[in-house]
């Protein structure tokens, strides 16, 4: 019988499975965090709020500092964050290897929108994702921005979704590298972006700088061929 409503369920597009809070990638991470006392979760890569969301869902309630580099997202973003007491906006900028201006290509859905250039691959997946438009913006590193916002807690987790910029936010964290116990980043599978880091690439970086991977999600997966793009990894000092 369970099968029968199963397959009656799909054939109209949903799902029905029991919940698991240890099949929840969110409430995992929360874990993550809670062992290791994390009291502020640095949100990079915001868009309009979505993480944080689903980690207010997951019960999670210390300190978010999002961080969003488009000037419409960093909108909705501000709007989405300024009903939570404990969920601050940093003013818009992207984050990388060193401070200075670039430029952001706006893709069509927004969340794909990168400093790089968007390989057709990641265009074939999703017909959305393609640039529409541009803006300039300032780039901080997380070592600059830790320095100069007072944020002092010993006990850091890191989120970052940049669309292929991951290893250049890794590169801005240095001197403060330590200070992170938990990190959760996009890894692409295959190139989507040009110059942008590998999955193999960030697993190494992070396994050099001390973490274990504890988690693996597919993300970003192709309707078409079923072939998975991207996962998100979670890894703990």
């Amino acid at each position: 019988m369970k099968f029968a409503i199963l397959r009656l369920f799909r054939k109209f597009g949903f799902d029905v499975q029991r919940y698991g809070q240890h099949r929840d990638h969110y409430v995992r991470l929360r874990h993550a965090l809670g062992r290791q006392q994390v009291t502020t979760l640095l949100d990079v890569g915001a868009n309009v709020g979505q993480f944080g969301q689903f980690m207010r869902i997951a019960n999670y309630q210390k300190r978010i500092i999002s961080f969003e580099p488009l000037s419409a997202a960093h909108r909705q973003l501000r709007n989405v964050a300024s009903v939570d007491g404990n969920w601050l906006v940093a003013p818009r900028c992207a984050v990388g290897r060193q401070i200075g201006t670039t430029e952001i290509q706006i893709a069509g859905n927004s969340q794909s929108s990168s400093i790089l250039d968007i390989k057709d691959r990641h265009v074939a997946a999703d017909t959305r994702s393609g640039y529409v438009g541009k803006e300039s913006v300032d780039v901080i590193t997380l070592d600059s921005y830790l320095d100069t916002a007072g944020v002092t807690d010993p006990c850091l987790g890191l989120k970052i979704d940049t669309q292929g910029y991951e290893g250049e936010v890794l590169a801005g964290l240095r001197q403060h590298s330590d200070r992170v116990k938990v990190i959760q980043l996009e890894m692409s599978l295959t190139p989507l972006y040009e110059g942008g880091a590998s999955f193999s690439d960030l697993f190494a970086e992070l396994e050099t700088r001390g973490y274990h991977c504890i988690s693996l999600e597919a993300g970003f997966t192709d309707p078409k061929t079923f072939e998975v793009l991207q996962v998100d990894g979670m890894f703990e000092r």
